[in-house]
């Protein structure tokens, strides 16, 4: 295979200067559905595509929509157990901000 031994961190490049772990992140978000944020007036308004690739998945399995707190939320695209990741961090270092500084 062509990344083989220069795909397993981040920071490695190929002899011929690729990023293979940069790359598949972006084919991860091309072949994941569309994310939208808009802002208007009054707030701002998340939209976000569900892909179902089969009839055997929960409907619930795809949320790209998630609220970190009560002023926070996110919209993600790409690999799902990288988002999930994502908004623990996030949850937790809202959490970690409100009981520093109360707020």
């Amino acid at each position: 295979a062509l990344g083989v031994g220069y795909d397993l961190a981040a920071t490695t490049f190929s002899t011929d200067g690729r990023l293979f772990q940069v790359e598949y992140a972006g084919k991860a978000a091309d072949n994941s559905g569309l994310v939208c944020a808009l802002r208007v007036e009054n707030g701002i308004v998340f939209a976000a595509e569900k892909l179902m690739h089969s009839d055997l998945l929960v409907p619930s399995w795809g949320k790209r929509i998630f609220t970190i707190n009560d002023k926070i939320a996110i919209a993600i695209s790409g690999l799902l157990p990288d988002a999930r990741q994502l908004v623990t961090r996030a949850r937790d270092e809202a959490a970690n901000y409100k009981s520093q500084y109360g707020r």
